[in-house]
């Protein structure tokens, strides 16, 4: 396979001299006279870009580009590149060539003497573009001074040299005490990879497993009927695709088992009704393991013996906290796995190393911090704890067991990078092209597998009559829409600018962003009562604040300091604020008044859920998950009741207006939007929003009937392969 790319033209059968050193890109070779020295055809890719950029600064970026085109390469390779060509240079003799680091920016080639720089000799020699040209400056003249030789002036000559001598014998002496008493932990040399298409169907393609032995791939991909199935493919050029499922429910998360010879998945019906699968592989009949434990997607991961499963699992519906619980495959109860203690902390995304005895998995704390646990399996003692700014976490393990591999582990490491557990030092593998997701490591051949997404999501609204139109379609990521109380302007979140930010969209105004907070993930913008702020959570470095922002001089105002999640709040009449905190043992309902300063109350215990009826009349409590609401009336008359929905409840997918119910029934990927009359109980289809976010949001028109909700637009996701390049 050829590696090197295309962007700079040369002929490589004609020499060039550059300085003192002539340069044969045919042969790989540098030369001064008789001194040769062969050079790597990367080395010589380098070394012919920055003579074309001569006296340039030439960025990293375009290096990697141009000399390691389409193989994504670990940060230090170039710079181990550099290295070598600094030191080839050297071997053979060279004075005049210089290679330069430029801080920040990249690398540059000078040549002393610069009118003797990159001409060509003879008829064989190719012409070099020089850089822009220099003011020329004129040689300082050179003065010499015979000064006569004397016996006084050689003996201190003597004793200078002397003093050098035993300066350089000392420095020799620390540096090698140093070196053996106190040696830095060594750092591994990541391969180079070769980045090769995996799928290329139209759709999603998801939940990538590879094999332990990395010839064949599982993942779930869905087909024309909405639905996921498990399919397996091989990896090899020639590698073919085979439904191993093919149902009507959602097949998805499968993972091999440590011989290979069975894949676990899950599976889950239209109405959640969620199971754990095992299935033999290539062909096999499939069985039933146990059911899915709480409300959420489990991630799965075999235990070294390849007779349990450890699932992500929500054994308490009160508590909701996420635990890693073993489910044997014999039929036997699933337990609680024991891990190191973090208090009411959510655990998930279990992976074990590849000898089985080290455990890792993503830990949230209570306090907002979030990271990934590495525990030893046999006595449960925490090993690592890896700190994390990102709550999409899918990382797997390096095949020698060293380290990690993470994909947008934070704002500021997008793409795919490589993290060492002895030392911490991070190293960037791939940059951050699209949206890079799970990934899977095989354990023999060291191949990876990896999800990389495109597409946008646009605001649309749903008529009362079915009809529908794009209110806001950037080609960006809206979501999250709310209609202001007067009904004139819709607040959302979107990404236009790069990242999150809250934006509003008024009638004859074109949008506009209200906030510019960096680094902070957006969600749940919601109305004051009178409609000149926005109140909405932010979350900084993996903690969870709420924020007010005012909308006629955007004046942003944090309201509370302290980084415990949180979920949708809302803004009461009387100016207070209701919102779901996440406490040491439950979620509950906390009251927070931003006028005074004072704590805030806690009103309601192991509820996760708060909101008011589109009218402001009805305080409206409950858990997500459940099909039932508390509501209490805030009028003087007072009253309480529960009101029955025609959704389980996410988070806003359903608004409570005077006369009407109106729900997002979600059936990921898609939803179905409902409304169903208060009096009659008579429920009517909307319509269906194929593809939409998780939480299937909505903001609701009371008086026009019109449901406004985010949906994804020329969603695709495909899967990649990573192969180890290795040296000849």
């Amino acid at each position: 396979m050829n590696h090197l790319a295309s962007g700079f033209d040369f002929n490589p059968d004609q020499d060039m001299v550059v300085g003192d050193v002539t340069v044969s890109p045919s042969l790989n070779r540098i030369a001064i006279g008789e001194h040769q020295r062969r050079i790597e055809p990367r080395i010589m890719q380098v070394l012919v870009l920055l003579v074309r950029h001569q006296g340039q600064s030439v960025s990293r970026d375009t290096l990697l580009h141009h000399c390691w085109g389409g193989v994504f390469v670990a940060e230090d390779s170039l710079n181990r590149c550099i290295f070598q060509l600094r030191r080839a240079l050297r071997d053979v003799g060279s004075t005049r060539l210089r290679v330069e680091t430029i801080p920040k920016l990249g690398y540059a080639l000078f040549v002393d003497e610069a009118a003797a720089s990159g001409i060509p000799t003879g008829e064989t020699a190719a012409t070099v573009e020089p850089g822009p040209a220099a003011v020329p400056v004129p040689p300082a003249p050179i003065v010499e001074t015979a000064v006569p030789a004397s016996p006084a002036r050689d003996v201190q000559r003597l004793r200078l040299m002397l003093a050098a001598a035993l300066a350089v014998l000392l420095v020799v002496l620390i540096g090698g005490a140093y070196w053996w008493g106190a040696r830095p932990v060594p750092v591994a040399s990541l391969p180079v990879f070769d980045v090769l298409p995996l799928t290329l169907e139209p759709g999603m393609d998801l939940f990538p497993a590879l094999s332990p032995d990395g010839e064949m791939a599982a993942y779930a991909a869905r087909n024309s009927f909405d639905d996921f199935d498990i399919i397996l493919r091989g990896t090899g050029p020639n590698g073919r695709s085979v439904s191993l499922t093919n149902t009507d429910d959602h097949d998805r998360v499968p993972v091999w088992s440590p011989k290979g010879d069975m894949i676990a998945f899950v599976r889950s019906d239209r109405d959640w009704n969620c199971a754990i699968y095992v299935i033999a592989v290539p062909v096999g009949k499939e069985r039933r393991v146990g059911p899915c434990l709480g409300d959420m997607l489990p991630t799965l991961a075999w235990q070294p013996d390849g007779k349990a499963l450890v699932l992500t699992a929500i054994p308490d519906a009160t508590v909701k906290m996420s635990r890693l619980m073993v489910m044997p495959l014999d039929g036997a109860a699933p337990t609680l796995l024991p891990v190191p203690p973090g208090g009411n902390a959510d655990d998930w995304v279990p992976a074990y190393s590849p000898d089985g005895t080290r455990l890792a998995f993503a830990r949230a704390w209570p306090e907002g911090r979030l990271s990934i646990m590495v525990m030893e399996v046999r006595g449960g003692r925490e090993l690592h704890q890896l700190p994390l700014d990102s709550s999409a976490v899918n990382f797997d393990w390096s095949v020698d067991g060293r380290g990690l591999y993470l994909t947008n582990a934070s704002r500021q490491r997008r793409g795919l990078w490589y993290v060492d557990l002895a030392t911490g030092r991070w190293q960037q593998v791939m940059p951050g092209i699209g949206q890079l997701g799970r990934l899977s490591v095989a354990r023999g051949r060291g191949n990876m597998a990896m999800e990389i997404y495109r597409g946008h999501a646009d605001i649309v609204e749903i008529m009362a009559d079915s009809q529908r139109r794009t209110l806001q379609g950037s080609g960006a990521n809206e979501s999250e829409p709310l209609l202001s109380p007067d009904g004139n302007a819709l607040a959302f979140v979107s990404d236009r600018t790069g990242e999150p930010q809250v934006w509003l969209a008024e009638k004859d105004r074109p949008p506009r962003p209200l906030t510019s907070l960096p680094g902070a993930n957006m969600a749940a913008p919601r109305w004051s009562p009178d409609g000149r702020a926005l109140l909405f959570l932010a979350e900084v470095g993996m903690l969870s604040d709420l924020y007010r922002v005012t909308i006629a001089d955007e004046t942003l105002t944090r309201l509370t300091h302290d980084g415990h999640f949180k979920k949708t709040p809302v803004w009461m009449p009387d100016g207070s604020i209701r919102v779901a905190i996440r406490g040491e043992a439950t979620w509950d309902i906390w009251s927070i008044d931003p006028s005074t300063g004072n704590p805030p109350v806690k009103i309601e215990e192991n509820r996760d859920y708060v909101d008011l009826s589109a009218d402001r009349t009805l305080l409206l409590v409950g858990n997500t998950g459940t099909k039932q609401l508390s509501w209490r009336a805030l009028d003087r008359q007072g009253g309480s009741g529960t009101i029955e929905l025609p959704a389980a409840l996410r988070q806003r997918n359903v608004v409570v207006c005077p006369d009407t119910i109106y729900a997002a029934r979600m059936n990921l990927p898609s939803a179905e939007v409902v409304a169903v009359d208060r009096r009659t109980g008579v429920e009517r289809q909307l319509g269906v929003v194929q593809r939409t976010e998780p939480r299937g949001q909505i903001s609701v028109d009371c008086d026009s009937g019109s449901v406004f909700m985010a949906e994804l637009v020329g969603q695709e996701s495909d899967l990649v392969l990573l192969n180890p390049v290795h040296p000849e």
